[in-house]
């Protein structure tokens, strides 16, 4: 890690125009990597821009306090004259084009530098110019904390602590998926020192649902089905359901999470029906390797926790062939 932490820190010193970016859906370790990546650059002096395909989900909006990120629909041509004007480009919690979906094209057409600083696996490194990528780590904030902290002219300010805080916080499910450790407590500690208030980030994050979405949430619960002694449960949420509720998607965040509170639950499926594709959310227990299961259908992720955007099968089908394919995985991987 030290050899691409000095890599990335030569492009930064060499040069001034920085355009960061994320994947579909922001979580709050994509929206706090962003933003203090970018507060660290413009400290140092850098012009930084960040424009993501997806709307800021609303309990994440208090992070952007300086109202930074850019929609890149909101503004298609001026944006796009942004990310070809830019010098370096940087993908933070994402290691795949692909997942930054309508800016993709325009990012891989730009003659910019590009750069990637991610915690997912099967990074193509042929696909970057530079990369910091720390598998073992369970958030790119993490990582950038690193990062940053390494530097001796920078020092983490209130802003920084917060962001970086909110990223760790919510990417091991408030400490406590795998691969949160003692280094994570002790970074979040600093952070805390910082100026990071974890019962403010907490609450807002977790405990300020609007009454639609809890609404929603028992919808999904209602559309709960056990396969394999209960092992595996699988929760879906009809398009139609957030056109009822007045929702969208960002508002499933954190389904997939209370989908594996369940007793014996050791692998949880959440499939959102979309206007034209179905997003689906994976989760597994133990050496139970989901990663596997969400490439038979184009996605990818981590161990424990996978995601794929699939447009060639039916809810039903979908459904049908995760349930079929479970199965061994359970078999191979369950004690």
């Amino acid at each position: 890690m030290e050899k691409n932490f000095k890599k990335v820190r030569r492009i930064i010193e060499k040069y001034n125009n920085f355009l960061l970016t994320t994947h579909l859906m922001p979580d709050g370790d994509a929206i706090g990597s962003e933003l203090a990546l970018a507060e660290y650059l413009n400290k140092k002096g850098k012009k930084t821009t960040i424009i993501n395909h997806s709307c800021t989900p609303d309990y994440l909006e208090f992070l952007d306090e300086k109202k930074q990120i850019k929609i890149f629909r909101d503004n298609v041509e001026g944006y796009s004259e942004l990310i070809k004007d830019a010098e370096v480009i940087i993908l933070v919690d994402t290691n795949e084009f692909s997942r930054i979906k309508s800016m993709e094209s325009h990012i891989l057409d730009s003659k910019a530098v590009k750069v990637c600083i991610d915690h997912h696996q099967d990074l193509d490194i042929s696909k970057f110019d530079a990369y910091i990528s720390e598998i073992d780590y369970p958030a790119t904030s993490q990582i950038l904390y690193d990062f940053i902290s390494e530097d001796k002219m920078f020092s983490i300010d209130k802003y920084t602590a917060t962001n970086l805080y909110a990223g760790i916080m919510t990417d091991t499910g408030s400490f406590r998926y795998p691969r949160t450790d003692s280094k994570t407590f002790s970074i979040c500690s600093d952070l805390i020192r910082r100026g990071a208030d974890p019962v403010q980030i907490f609450d807002v994050i977790y405990s300020s649902s609007p009454k639609n979405k809890v609404l929603l949430l028992a919808r999904f619960i209602n559309s709960f089905k056990f396969y394999y002694n209960d092992r595996l449960a699988i929760g879906t949420v009809k398009h139609s359901d957030f056109g009822e509720f007045g929702l969208d998607v960002q508002d499933v965040e954190g389904f997939s999470s209370f989908i594996m509170t369940i007793r014996n639950v050791v692998i949880g499926i959440v499939i959102v029906e979309l206007k034209d594709s179905k997003k689906v959310s994976l989760r597994s227990k133990g050496e139970i390797n989901i990663n596997e299961l969400a490439k038979q259908i184009g996605g990818g992720g981590h161990k424990n926790a996978a995601g794929a955007s699939v447009s060639n099968m039916s809810m039903n089908e979908l459904e049908d062939f995760i349930i079929k394919n479970s199965e061994k995985f359970l078999n191979r991987n369950y004690n």
